[in-house]
């Protein structure tokens, strides 16, 4: 099945998922000359909704394998994987197997608050 996500059910899925104990995702930031890295590592059988980010960028499944949906495309992902993420996408990802996912992002910004200022859009309630 190739359905794509609604924006809608991505809210109502962030909605339920208030409801239920947070998966125990670790999140590790990166900074080298201009660059930001934001590294999460999920475990198996977890379920994260991403951000919606504001600019395009690349990112990578360095390990494991993911389900991901957004209103755009539904994939299987088994790293080693490259995509690039377009304005406005968010994603539901699935960590099927545990997968580690970083995203790559240019930026001369440390404070990771600032940093998710710029390049993240509000969330909508």
């Amino acid at each position: 099945m190739n359905n794509v996500a609604t924006q809608d059910s991505i809210y109502q899925l962030q909605e339920i998922m208030k409801d239920f104990p947070k998966p125990d995702i670790e999140i590790r930031h990166h900074f080298s000359d201009g660059m930001y890295a934001r590294e999460m590592v999920m475990p198996a059988g977890s379920i994260v909704v991403g951000a919606t980010h504001k600019s395009k960028h690349l990112y990578s499944v360095v390990s494991g394998e993911c389900e991901v949906s957004s209103t755009t495309e539904r994939e299987s992902i088994k790293a080693p994987y490259l995509g690039e993420t377009i304005p406005g996408t968010q994603r539901v990802i699935y960590s099927a197997t545990g997968c580690t996912w970083i995203t790559f992002h240019p930026t001369h910004l440390t404070d990771i608050k600032e940093i998710e200022a710029a390049l993240v859009e509000q969330e909508v309630s």
